[in-house]
């Protein structure tokens, strides 16, 4: 039951612990290509490996406890258990000719901002790479369908959990795993400077979008209290040397906060803010309606307030897009997850 989860290796580990380099890769196969979820069905291994695989580690260390499908818009929900009980979403996003997914890297949230659900369960701890890539084959196989995009946007902070979120970005861009393209895949984060920093060195290549939700430390504090012990610049100047050092896109999540981060004046500051940041390009961003919450009373813009502040980044050349709300009946939507 305690054994570790065979995907918590890398690829090139996995080697070092196998007989060849192409048993690795027949078990990678019918792990990602052939969806075997018992070493039994490897049948392609001798016994005696099965058996050793079967003894040393876990090929699978959760179950689907629950799905829940929009009668809206076909958003599915999914809630995986952990060994111990545990429970954790992932968000199945249907886009018409293609398919998202949005993944947790923890079970609960220990960064509690004001205007999401996550932050408020409690931290039981991080996911390792086998459980974070458990809800994209649990996902593919429940619904069929291949997904195109992975988003770590789910419960908890992603760099919070380094190992766990690099060790599954790994797998997922391996081809010898998942296959992704590094363009497909966006790695949400709060602004943890210091990982931002280190991640820009691991080669990645994955987009990288910044939950920034204020245009000034002062405010951003008011809602974001723990991730705002990062000053803005300093935030701003890691992802500036990730972008630099790994290219793809770099967005800001901005979250419309009736009469608290709304007003013309923070469009203003917003777009002198990231101007001034002089980025290799001025970054997409992403402004996202506030859904509502069970025990959180920050409610959403106005509709009439919410286009002003779309307009008025538009006019200083900004690429603006507002996110439409996928799964709000299941409380699956941006924000809703616990």
């Amino acid at each position: 039951m305690n054994s570790p989860h065979i995907l918590d290796l890398e690829f090139e580990e996995l080697k070092k612990k196998l007989p060849s380099a192409f048993r690795a890769q027949q078990i990678a196969d019918w792990i990602f290509t052939k969806g075997a979820e018992t070493f039994d069905e490897m049948t392609n291994l001798p016994q005696d490996l099965r058996s050793s695989l079967k003894r040393d580690f876990a090929l699978r260390k959760t179950t689907l406890a629950k799905t829940e499908l929009s009668k809206r818009d076909g958003t599915l929900k999914l809630i995986l258990q952990t060994q111990e009980g545990q429970q954790y979403p992932c968000v199945f996003l249907p886009h018409g000719h293609y398919q998202s997914l949005c993944i947790s890297t923890q079970v609960g949230c220990a960064w509690e901002c004001s205007f999401c659900a996550s932050g408020l369960v409690k931290f039981e701890r991080n996911l390792t790479p086998g459980e974070i890539l458990e809800q994209i084959l649990y996902a593919e196989k429940t619904t069929g369908k291949k997904i195109r995009n992975i988003l770590f946007m789910g419960m908890g902070e992603p760099l919070a959990n380094y190992a766990g979120t690099v060790g599954t970005i790994r797998w997922l861009t391996s081809l010898h795993g998942m296959g992704f393209q590094p363009s497909r895949i966006v790695l949400s984060t709060t602004g943890l400077a210091p990982q931002i920093l280190k991640l820009s060195k691991e080669n990645l290549r994955v987009n990288l979008a910044l939950s920034l939700h204020a245009p000034d430390d002062i405010l951003r504090k008011k809602i974001m209290p723990k991730s705002s012990k990062f000053p803005i610049k300093d935030v701003l100047a890691a992802c500036k040397t990730y972008w630099q050092e790994n290219g793809g896109e770099f967005t800001i999540e901005y979250i419309l906060l009736k009469d608290i981060n709304d007003q013309p004046a923070h469009a203003e500051a917003l777009a002198n803010l990231l101007t001034s940041a002089r980025f290799p390009a001025l970054p997409k961003i992403n402004l996202i309606p506030q859904n509502p919450v069970g025990g959180i009373a920050l409610g959403p813009s106005t509709e009439s307030r919410a286009k002003n502040f779309f307009d008025l980044l538009k006019k200083r050349h900004f690429i603006v897009h507002t996110r439409k709300p996928q799964g709000q009946d299941l409380e699956a939507a941006c924000g809703q997850l616990q």
